[in-house]
């Protein structure tokens, strides 16, 4: 040990190196949870974005468009595996937010209904690329059940 330290001063510089470094990782704790929030509202806008132009068809708002429904039908199949990822411990606070507690006291149902989602999203693809504007409509309805479900559950108003 004699050798580890050559001077007083070293050894005091390497105990307040480590003292320093908890200390750090606390200070950036926050940081880190508001970039996740952020994530996860990302993914949540991204499903949004790729649902609205899907339900505005099926109401006839915009004409129906088989290969517009299965990109966006696809995206939606890719955005929701990374829901679930965007909700890890510690990230209850530090952004705003709508997640209610409850998403990590229950994280094994939220979990569940994350993976509805994903489920419901397949079928969306698969009856878009049937170009089968009712099978869209009724695969459409799986999915906003599947996100009417987390988010009477876990979305704050």
């Amino acid at each position: 040990m004699k050798h580890l330290f050559r001077s007083p001063r070293t050894a005091v510089l390497a105990v307040a190196a480590l003292v320093a470094l908890p200390i750090a990782a606390v200070a950036q704790a926050p940081d880190k949870a508001a970039q996740t929030i952020k994530y996860r509202q990302a993914a949540l806008t991204l499903l949004g974005w790729n649902i609205t132009p899907i339900g505005a068809m099926m109401k006839g708002e915009i004409p129906f468009d088989a290969k517009k429904v299965e990109l966006h039908a696809t995206r939606l199949q890719q955005v929701a595996p990374m829901i679930v990822e965007g909700f890890p411990p510690g990230t209850q606070t530090g952004a705003p937010n709508k997640a209610k507690p409850e998403i990590w006291s229950n994280m094994d149902d939220f979990k569940a209904k994350a993976a509805d989602l994903e489920k419901a999203s397949a079928g969306l693809v698969a009856a878009a690329r049937t170009g089968d504007q009712k099978q869209v409509g009724q695969a459409l309805g799986a999915v906003g059940n599947t996100c009417k479900a987390c988010h009477d559950a876990y979305r704050a108003k």
